[in-house]
C-alpha cells in the first residue's frame, strides 16, 4: 500500500466518524470525501488493510455477584480521575508507543494534523470526545454514559460512569496522551482495581492463541475474552474464562484468534449483575507475532434479520458483518441448522414460502410452501435428523389470534404432509413449534386467551389442536406467556421464554422438570429464542434489546444489534 493510500483509508475511518458525531464543515473535507470515493470500490473503512492498524483484545462477560457497585455494596472503589499507569513510552520522534485509538502511528495521526487545520475533524482534539468514541463506537459498550476530565498540558485521565439503581458508578478511567492536537488513548484502568492484567504484558508481542490471565477476585466470577481491530468493531476471536473467584489465584483464557493488524490492544470488561451491561474495563496494548492467526470463531456464527435482509452477526456484539450472499426480497425469519439458513420472504402481505440457503450464500432453494394460498409461513423448524418440518400457516399471513391456521408436518424426502387445523383461532400457537430429539414429536406453546401451556403433538398421528399432553407439565408461570420457544439437540431439552410483567424468564426443562436459567432487567415480550448446540442462548425481546447468555452467570445485552430480529445460530 502506498502512502498516500493510508492517507487515504485513516482519513475515511476518521470520516466515518466524524458522521456519527458532528456535522463537519468547510472545503477541505469535501475535497477529501470526493478521493475517498474513488477509492470505495476498493477500501472499506469497516476493513482497513493500514500497515499501522491495530487489534483488541477484550474481555467480557457476565460475571456473578459482582455488581457495578463492587461486591453489591453500592459504593464503587474508584482511583482518583488524575491518576493511572505510569506514562507510556514514546518512539523517538516522541509519539507514544501505546497508542491506540484513534491512531496507531504518526502517518495517520499527520494525514488528520492536515485536515485539523482546515477546521475538520475537531473532535480528536477533545480527550472526553476521543473517550466516548472509542467506548461506544469501537469497544461498542452501552450504558448511558457520562465522561468526565482530568486534563493536563500532555496527559487526560477521563473518567467513565452510568446510572444504575439510582447512583452514579465509575467504570473506567481512561488515559489518553497528546501528540501535537490529536489526543490518543493509550490504556484503561479499572476503577476498583481488581480487574487487571496478570499476562500478557503492556506491548509483549502475542500469537495464536494467546493465554489472557489475571488476579483473582471476588466470588463466583466470570469473563469472556475477545480479539477486536483497535480502528474498527471486527472481532477476530473470542474464548471463555470460565468461573473464578472465591479464593481464585487468577483467572485465565486461551484465545485463538486471526489477526489482520501488527498491533492491539487487551481489554478486559465485566458485567453488572444488576443490568448485564458493563461494570469495569481494563485495558493495555500488545503486539501481534509473526504466528499470530489461527482458528477463530467469526462474527458469522450467528445470524439474525436487520432492515429485511438477512446478515452474518458478531454473536458477542450484535454487530452485522453483512449480507449473506445470494438472498433476495424482504426476509422476516430466520433459523441456522448446521451449515444451511432456514428463512421466510414477504411477497405482498404474505409470507408463502420457505426458503434454505448455505450460510456461505449462494442459490436458494425452495424449501415449503404453504397449502393455503391464502396463508403465510409465520414459524417452522427442522427436525433433529434433518427429515421432516414442521411449520405454522396462519391466515392474514401473520401469526395472530383472530384468524384460522394449522400445523403441518413434511417428509422432505418425498413432500408428503399431516395437518392439523385451527379452525378458529384461538386456541393458536404462539412462536415456532420445535421437534423433539425423538424425531416424532414436535412441542409448541398453546395459547387460549390468558392462558396457555407447552402442547405436545405427535407428528404421526392425532388431529387435535389442543393436545391433552403438555410438554412440560411442571411449568407454572410466574406470570405473562411463553411466546418463543428452542429445542436443543441431541438431548431435547425444551427452552422457552416467558414474560413475567417484570422480565423475560428463560426456562429449560427435561424430563418435565423446569429450570429458570436467567432473566432479563427489562420487561419485553420474547420474541426469538435460539439455543446452540452447547448450551449458549440469543434471546430477542420486542422493544428491539438482544440478549446473549453464555451458558451461566447473567446475560449480556448485545449492544450493537440495531434493528435485529429473528436471532439465531
Amino acid at each position: 500500500m502506498s502512502d498516500d493510500d493510508r492517507t487515504e483509508d485513516a482519513l475515511r475511518r476518521v470520516l466515518a466518524i466524524e458522521a456519527q458525531q458532528v456535522q463537519p464543515t468547510g472545503d477541505g473535507l469535501s475535497r477529501i470525501q470526493q478521493r475517498v470515493g474513488a477509492r470505495q470500490s476498493r477500501m472499506r473503512w469497516l476493513r482497513p488493510a493500514l500497515a499501522g492498524a491495530a487489534a483488541v483484545i477484550v474481555v467480557g462477560g457476565a460475571v456473578g455477584g459482582y455488581a457495578i457497585a463492587n461486591n453489591g455494596s453500592g459504593n464503587a472503589r474508584v482511583i482518583p480521575a488524575d491518576s493511572g499507569p505510569p506514562t507510556p513510552a514514546v518512539t523517538s520522534n516522541g509519539y507514544p508507543a501505546a497508542a491506540i485509538f484513534p491512531f496507531t502511528n504518526t502517518t495517520d495521526e499527520q494525514a488528520w494534523e492536515t485536515q485539523y487545520a482546515e477546521g475538520n475533524l475537531p473532535w480528536i482534539s477533545d480527550p472526553t470526545a476521543v473517550t466516548e468514541s472509542w467506548i461506544e463506537h469501537y469497544l461498542l459498550q452501552k450504558g448511558d454514559f457520562t465522561f468526565s476530565a482530568g486534563t493536563s498540558d500532555s496527559q487526560s485521565n477521563v473518567t467513565v460512569s452510568r446510572t444504575v439503581g439510582g447512583g452514579e458508578h465509575v467504570v473506567t478511567v481512561v488515559h489518553l496522551l497528546k501528540y501535537q492536537n490529536a489526543w490518543l488513548v493509550t490504556g484503561a484502568s479499572d476503577p476498583a482495581a481488581e480487574l487487571q492484567f496478570s499476562t500478557p504484558a503492556a506491548d509483549a508481542a502475542v500469537t495464536s492463541p494467546v493465554t489472557v490471565s489475571g488476579p483473582g477476585y471476588g466470588v463466583d466470577e466470570q469473563a469472556t475474552v475477545e480479539i477486536r481491530n483497535a480502528e474498527t468493531p471486527d472481532l477476530f476471536g473470542h474464548a471463555d474464562t470460565g468461573p473464578f473467584g472465591n479464593g481464585s489465584a487468577q483467572w485465565s483464557a486461551s484465545v485463538p484468534f486471526t489477526a489482520t493488524s501488527d498491533a492491539g490492544v487487551v481489554v478486559a470488561t465485566v458485567a453488572s449483575s444488576a443490568d448485564g451491561k458493563v461494570a469495569a474495563l481494563a485495558a493495555e496494548k500488545v503486539t501481534f507475532g509473526s504466528s499470530g492467526s489461527g482458528p477463530v470463531t467469526t462474527a458469522g456464527d450467528a445470524y439474525a434479520v436487520q432492515g429485511g435482509s438477512l446478515v452474518a452477526i458478531n454473536p458477542q456484539t450484535g454487530a452485522s458483518d453483512g449480507a449473506v450472499p445470494g438472498v433476495t426480497g424482504t426476509v422476516v425469519e430466520v433459523h441456522q441448522y448446521g451449515d444451511s439458513l432456514y428463512y421466510t420472504v414477504r411477497v405482498g402481505d404474505c409470507l408463502p414460502t420457505l426458503y434454505s440457503v448455505p450460510t456461505a450464500g449462494g442459490t436458494p432453494t425452495a424449501v415449503a410452501t404453504a397449502e393455503d394460498t391464502d396463508d403465510g409461513i409465520v414459524g417452522f423448524d427442522l427436525s433433529p435428523d434433518g427429515s421432516k418440518l414442521a411449520y405454522l400457516e396462519s391466515s392474514g399471513c401473520h401469526q395472530s389470534m383472530a384468524g384460522t391456521g394449522a400445523l403441518v408436518f413434511e417428509n422432505l424426502s418425498d413432500q408428503t404432509t399431516r395437518t392439523i387445523d385451527f379452525p378458529s383461532e384461538p386456541p393458536a400457537i404462539m412462536g415456532d413449534p420445535v421437534w423433539e430429539s425423538d424425531n416424532l414429536h414436535v412441542d409448541a406453546f398453546l395459547r387460549a386467551g390468558n392462558q396457555g401451556y407447552l402442547a405436545r403433538y405427535d407428528s404421526t398421528s392425532g388431529d387435535s389442536a389442543d393436545p391433552s399432553t403438555n410438554a412440560c407439565s411442571g411449568y407454572q408461570p410466574a406470570g405473562g406467556m411463553a411466546d418463543a420457544i428452542a429445542a436443543t439437540a441431541p438431548d431435547g431439552t425444551l427452552w422457552f421464554a416467558n414474560q413475567t410483567g417484570t422480565s423475560i424468564e428463560v426456562v429449560s426443562c427435561a424430563n418435565n422438570t423446569p429450570k429458570v436459567e436467567f432473566n432479563t432487567t427489562e420487561n419485553d415480550t420474547p420474541t426469538s429464542l435460539a439455543v446452540s448446540t452447547d448450551g449458549k442462548v440469543l434471546l430477542e425481546g420486542d422493544s428491539g434489546n438482544v440478549y446473549e447468555w453464555p451458558g451461566q452467570g447473567q446475560a449480556k445485552e448485545l449492544s450493537a444489534a440495531t434493528a435485529v430480529t429473528s436471532v439465531t445460530w
